[in-house]
């Protein structure tokens, strides 16, 4: 299966790019979300409630590789019966833009929240009755919310063990963020340890990072990240 890239379009045109491109035979996907709103209505209660869609994710869509020639063709189009967007593409060491690739592991988790909304809401649709669809919503909140603290906790411990480690990367050698999606496939020139924190220098500009995220642009785990 071809791998991954990333399409950028406004936020309010992330789910009708997704469909517009799939009516015209493109493999792409972004993840997204049902939630029940309440409106006014000409009802006995004067209110009623409606499902509506919206991105997890606004602003971004993922296309397979293989599409990106194509893709790029519809994007220079001047008329386009598609909605505005553009291929996200980042500066390599060399100043030339190239469009970053990834596999099906690194969008998994996005997979995943959507199936878990979609499994809330089903059970709400299945609700016999209102009171029933109610304990069910605020246990799916009740629910994600733990989860959500849970995974937060975890994450918190890993962070403050990697922070415990200091930079060892010497001045001068290439090097390459790992968890930092802005800078994806993007090598960069170590310039030294502020602490527990690094400078590292992409084009023109030094930025401060958490000494952690920076790797040898070489290095095993980077490539396995």
């Amino acid at each position: 299966m071809s791998r991954w890239t990333i399409l950028r379009t406004s936020g309010g045109q992330t789910l009708p790019l997704m469909r517009s491109l799939r009516e015209a035979g493109f493999d792409v996907w972004t993840p997204a979300k049902t939630f029940r709103k309440t409106i006014r209505a000409n009802t006995l209660m004067g209110t009623r409630q409606i499902e509506v869609e919206a991105p997890i994710l606004p602003t971004f869509v993922f296309a397979r590789e293989a599409d990106v020639e194509t893709l790029q063709g519809l994007m220079l189009q001047s008329i386009s019966p598609h909605p505005a967007f553009s291929i996200f593409r980042y500066v390599d060491r060399h100043g030339g833009r190239r469009v970053p690739f990834f596999g099906e592991q690194s969008i998994a988790g996005l997979r995943q929240e959507e199936a878990d909304r979609a499994a809330d809401i089903k059970a709400i649709q299945d609700a016999e009755t209102y009171a029933e669809a109610e304990a069910i919503r605020i246990a799916a909140i009740q629910s994600a919310s733990a989860r959500r603290r849970a995974e937060k906790a975890r994450e918190r411990e890993e962070r403050n063990a990697l922070r415990a480690q200091r930079c060892t990367v010497e001045a001068g050698k290439q090097v390459q963020l790992i968890e930092a999606p802005a800078f994806v496939g993007v090598t960069g020139v170590f310039e030294e340890v502020e602490g527990p924190y690094a400078r590292v220098r992409f084009g023109a500009h030094s930025w401060k990072i958490e000494g952690w995220r920076v790797l040898p642009a070489d290095s095993d785990k980077y490539q396995a990240a």
